[in-house]
């Protein structure tokens, strides 16, 4: 048995000596503090590795694959290393994000809460089997667009995220931010500025972290707010058995189990109609960005009969669920110095029986304004384009009532015509390039030589008929 031991010992020694001298240390360049969850990948593959909380990780598999390999953080600088070394040095990265500048003679701040601010208690998961569970597996990343339906222009000064006492409730996870543009509603710029990591104690409980000093702004569309999910050190692999009681109608009460599994913390979700949460659920594959709910769309008005009773989807009675994330912004307020309005009550009786309808023709973007306008003019409503996809000056409005009491609310074939391919070309210059703030809310969009003026109110983009006449082209 001694010999045994002493062979073992004499041909376990040298790999063992190996795998300690590629166990590498990553430290910031400067205060030298550990880099916790920094990424080492070969150059051209997607594939990484990730160093523990406390800047720890072995190479040993990557350098057998490669003699040149990459280390990253966010916040720091990316380090190319052609050889194994018991410390990575990251140096520090300096990101400069667009300044929100606002003409005001007074600044006065304010403090709003934006996001899913409810959460589940634990009561309610069981009663909900489990269906308000928000998890991942290490190395998974998930965002939730929070828009800016009040049309804020501010900064993020906190981030919150609900930890359920399920799974890990210590594990770590990482927090992103991503840009969201005028023109589509998908996760886009990383505008993450350090490395943001935090977790939670016991569980059931808010987790929050103070990213005022980043200065992330909080523009027109919103933002995307992105949890990047880690594995608990200590345990790597969780199963929490939900058990509940369901009555059927032909078999009576039921009792059920779900099995959850994961090596992470777990995120409380609430749920919530498809019509007002289009968008906000967004998943991390493969290097792309996945809407996770937008496939329903093509169940829509359909029968559905997978289940035994059978119903019809609608973005009304489907729900879904939505993470329990949101953020503090603080923003400067101001009033809106332009001279546009929206229409108020009006004395034509068309004008006052058009409803909004903010899902068949949504205008959270540029791009959905300007589809929404030609699907409108296509169908011919009108109507609905000058109440609700539009603004007007003084008493511009007066005018287009007048006119539209002529031609009954309806356009001719031409003028039908017309307003599309005048549609077309401005969508078809839709670049941030080409869109330039005037003042306050109201930015100008100019296409090979065309202007037309576009305001932001609360989360919605409207034209201005006038300075481009969509409703009546002239001959």
């Amino acid at each position: 048995m001694k010999l045994f031991t002493v062979l073992c010992c004499l041909f376990l020694q040298p790999l063992f000596g190996l795998s300690q001298k590629n166990m590498s240390l990553i430290l910031d360049s400067i205060t030298k503090n550990p880099i916790p969850f920094a990424r080492v990948y070969i150059p051209g593959n997607t594939v990484y590795q990730t160093s523990n909380s406390k800047g720890e990780i072995s190479l040993d598999s990557l350098w057998r694959q490669s003699d040149k390999l990459t280390v990253f953080c966010y916040g720091y600088n990316k380090k190319t290393i052609v050889k194994p070394s018991k410390e990575i040095l990251l140096s520090q990265k300096v990101k400069v994000l667009n300044e929100i500048t606002i003409k005001a003679n007074k600044q006065r701040y304010g403090f709003r809460k934006l996001g899913e601010t409810n959460h589940p208690s634990p009561r309610k998961v069981k009663s909900d089997f489990g269906f308000n569970i928000f998890t991942a597996t290490n190395g998974d990343l998930k965002s939730v667009w929070i828009p800016n339906d009040k049309s804020l222009k501010g900064y993020i000064e906190k981030v919150n995220v609900f930890i359920l006492a399920m799974g890990q409730p210590t594990a770590y996870f990482r927090i992103h931010f991503y840009a969201c543009s005028k023109f589509k509603i998908e996760p886009g710029e990383e505008l993450t500025s350090q490395n943001i990591i935090a977790n939670g104690t016991n569980g059931n409980e808010w987790v929050t972290v103070d990213v005022s000093s980043m200065r992330i702004p909080f523009t027109e569309n919103g933002i995307f707010v992105g949890v990047e999910w880690f594995e608990n050190e200590n345990i790597t692999e969780y199963s929490d058995t939900l058990t509940f009681k369901v009555n059927y109608m032909d078999s009576g009460m039921v009792t059920q189990k779900r099995v959850f599994n994961g090596n992470g913390c777990v995120i409380g979700r609430e749920y919530d109609t498809y019509r007002n949460n289009k968008h906000k659920n967004w998943d991390f594959k493969n290097g792309t960005w996945r809407d996770i709910y937008i496939s329903n769309e093509i169940r829509f008005y359909k029968l559905d009969t997978l289940f035994k009773f059978s119903h019809t989807p609608t973005p009304d009675n489907l729900l879904i669920s939505i993470p329990c994330i949101n953020i503090d912004v603080k923003y400067i307020k101001q009033k809106n110095e332009t001279d546009f309005e929206e229409p108020k009550k009006r004395k034509l009786n068309r004008i006052e029986k058009v409803k909004e309808d903010n899902y068949t023709y949504p205008q959270t973007t540029l791009n959905e304004l300007f589809s929404s306008c030609y699907k409108a003019i296509e169908k011919n409503e009108l109507i609905y384009v000058l109440k609700y996809l539009c603004v007007y000056k003084d008493d511009q409005f007066k005018d287009i009532c007048e006119s539209a009491e002529e031609w009954e609310g309806k356009l001719s074939a031409r003028d039908q015509k017309n307003c599309l391919a005048f549609i077309r070309d401005f969508q078809s210059g839709l670049k941030e390039e080409n869109v330039s703030l005037v003042q306050g809310n109201e930015y100008l969009l100019t296409v090979n030589g065309k202007q037309i003026s576009l305001l932001l109110e609360n989360g919605k983009w409207k034209l201005h008929p006038y300075s481009s006449r969509i409703y009546k082209v002239d001959n």
